[in-house]
């Protein structure tokens, strides 16, 4: 759904952990539930578990242009597995855009719905209801193989776009249900350029009726073809604000080298997942969980290893797996969106 780019690289998850050869295993061992650690971050996630949701990030491709900023080379960003059993990497990889059909200025006050003759969104002159300054498109029930929606088409909702008054590079989205009617989220998707450097966040909130999600993200990419640095903060928090989840992601293409911080609070205890070395650390309330090696080779087995350097059992590293694929994927719908 993006531009193509030359640039395409991977972070490696944060989601399991490796120690340097040269240190010493702990024998302290601590205790970590992550199947309890799931239950409680879970709803966070569950938020764009929605078909509304799903309908919105299928068909973004049409209306992308109209939020995005254009000052930066596009790219996709999604989660998926890696050449490693039970290893999660993210990918960074140009593919190809399918545009909208109207510019964002013709569009403007105008309402777009599917058309199946045309295979695209085209604009409904009896519609009303869209912002002034932006534009309504209608959400259905989406046919992914196909690429378009659902037959027969089946109405789901909409999404506003609009660009917030007064303050350059920021555009509102408003995605509402229609039975039972629900606003299901509403953020602001902001981008700036300056000096090589470009700047994107997203804050606001969304809800699929039980949990509201507060959204705050912020990152930068800069550097020519070669040298790209790019840099990702995600805070997804619930609200009241008892449960939340922070990644920091880093990526730097002139030394081929990346970093990165999960970090999960709930009921008083905190989760972190970070880099180290050459992987990553697991920690539990500051205690070290565990330690995973990264295959050297593709004949190589990935490693989990509790302190005391013993494996953890395979039920311990799927759930833990599970835990992490889980939060991975909700921070990166939210990236994806925030890209310019």
């Amino acid at each position: 759904m993006r531009t193509s780019r030359s640039l395409a690289f991977a972070l490696v998850a944060i989601a399991i952990g490796c120690h340097d050869a040269g240190t010493a295993p702990q024998s302290t061992t601590t205790s970590f539930d992550a199947r309890h650690a799931l239950a409680r971050i879970d709803p966070i996630a569950a938020v764009i578990d929605q078909p509304i949701i799903a309908s919105f990030e299928a068909a973004l491709s049409f209306y992308e242009s109209f939020f995005r900023s254009g000052g930066a080379t596009a790219v996709s960003l999604a989660p998926q597995r890696g050449a490693f059993d039970l290893r999660l990497t993210r990918s960074l990889a140009g593919v190809a855009r399918i545009t909208a059909m109207h510019n964002p200025d013709a569009g403007k006050g105008k309402t777009f719905v599917y058309d199946l003759s045309a295979g695209s969104y085209v604009v409904d002159a009896t519609a009303t209801g869209a912002p002034a300054t932006g534009v309504r498109f209608v959400l259905y029930i989406w046919d992914g193989p196909n690429g378009r929606p659902a037959l027969p088409l089946t109405r789901l909702g909409y999404v506003d776009i609009a660009p917030v008054e007064a303050t350059i590079g920021s555009t509102e989205l408003v995605i509402i249900r229609d039975s039972p009617f629900l606003p299901i989220a509403d953020f602001v998707v902001a981008h700036a350029a300056a000096n090589g450097v470009s700047t994107f966040g997203i804050q606001g909130s969304a809800t699929d009726g039980f949990t509201e999600d507060m959204i705050n993200l912020d990152g930068f990419e800069s550097g020519g073809i070669g040298l790209h640095h790019l840099v990702y903060n995600t805070t997804l928090a619930s609200s009241p604000p008892n449960t939340s989840a922070y990644e920091q992601l880093t990526y730097d293409e002139a030394t081929a080298s990346q970093t990165g911080k999960l970090e999960l609070s709930y009921e008083g205890h905190t989760f972190t997942d970070e880099s180290a070395g050459a992987g990553t650390e697991i920690k539990f309330d500051g205690g070290l969980y565990a330690r995973v090696l990264f295959p050297r080779t593709i004949d190589d087995a990935t490693q989990y290893l509790k302190p005391d350097g013993t494996p953890l059992s395979q039920q311990e590293v799927a759930d833990l797996n599970a835990l992490l694929d889980r939060v991975v994927v909700a921070d990166f719908f939210w990236i994806s969106l925030a890209w310019p």
